[in-house]
């Protein structure tokens, strides 16, 4: 039976959607200092009182865009995979997410929002606290499970998070800023994955065992 709470829920979540779906296109077209509330409300077809209602600034609608946009239930859910399933699989999967979202248009313009982010300390302290730390947190605390059951050096996760990371992010970063001149548009996406895959897990050197 629907009562009317649950009716209430849905319509909310669609109004949510509609304001991010506006404000997506708007940031992705203007970029965050040049987009305005008022315009992204009539993109969603609001009053733009309505959006303040879901979002007390800007800012935060900015950050709540970008995390709709990169943190996908997909993603997370393969991320909770990884202290139970195999390694290779797990990290190739993750891989293929994110080699597929970047396909997304809206990748073209990241570059440039993620300069905009760094020109302002308020937006810049707000990305660390609503997105960029709990995300990592999150992995971490993955790490951790995985450095326990023996699969995973017992390195510092905050490092070993982060190199790893940071190296996905530049190589996902430098795949868009590339585009159409890419060398990788004539590989295979699954070859591309397997790559990176084994330079993460297993490294650059080849082991002694391969040495014929």
């Amino acid at each position: 039976m629907v009562t009317k709470e649950s009716k209430k829920r849905t319509s909310t979540e669609k109004r949510r959607g509609q304001i991010l779906k506006a404000a997506r296109e708007i940031f992705t077209q203007k970029g965050y200092a040049a987009a305005t509330v008022p315009e992204i409300a009539k993109g969603a077809g609001v009053a733009a009182g309505t959006i303040y209602l879901y979002y007390p600034s800007k800012r935060e609608l900015f950050v709540a865009v970008v995390k709709d946009l990169i943190i996908t239930t997909p993603l997370l859910n393969l991320i909770d995979k990884i202290p139970q399933g195999d390694i290779d699989t797990v990290f190739r999967n993750i891989l293929k997410d994110r080699l597929d979202l970047i396909k997304n248009p809206v990748f073209s313009r990241m570059p440039s929002l993620m300069g905009e982010v760094l020109r302002d300390p308020e937006l810049k302290d707000l990305w660390l606290k609503e997105f960029l730390q709990p995300f990592l947190g999150r992995i971490e605390t993955g790490y951790r499970m995985m450095s326990a059951t023996g699969k995973f050096r017992r390195l510092e996760p905050s490092v070993a998070v982060r190199v790893v990371g940071g190296m996905i992010i530049g190589f996902l970063m430098l795949r868009v800023m590339e585009g159409n001149t890419s060398p990788l548009n004539k590989i295979e996406q699954e070859k591309i994955a397997d790559d990176i895959v084994n330079l993460l897990l297993h490294g650059l050197l080849k082991k002694q065992e391969d040495v014929k």
